[in-house]
């Protein structure tokens, strides 16, 4: 993981999760944007987006996957995370087959 990630919290995470999961169709809506925003709480998303934008899928990965052992450590947790990326494809406007597999794929293996 690179080592600019390795004191994210938990929302820095989430949105992290988020963002990836929405530009899996490489789009990041304002409507979605604005819902990782009120979600997260975090005034530096841009920050977060250009991680995204920097990592390949791999690396993407293992950054989720490091922090799912950090803070998706019960059923309560992975739910939550679980919800939210739902609610990421509740956002208004159209959500390609891409981001919805793709949303999917990212509950698997959270």
């Amino acid at each position: 993981m690179p080592s600019n990630q390795t004191n994210w919290t938990y929302n820095e995470f989430l949105a992290f999760l988020l963002i990836y999961a929405a530009e899996m169709n490489y789009s990041l809506t304002k409507d979605e944007l604005a819902f990782i925003k009120e979600r997260t709480r975090i005034s530096d998303i841009e920050k977060i987006k250009a991680t995204v934008d920097s990592v390949n899928d791999v690396a993407a990965i293992d950054i989720i996957e490091d922090y799912r052992k950090k803070y998706l450590g019960n059923k309560e947790q992975e739910a939550q995370a679980k919800t939210d990326l739902e609610n990421l494809l509740k956002t208004p406007g159209i959500h390609s087959q891409l981001e919805i597999a793709g949303v999917h794929i990212l509950e698997k293996l959270i």
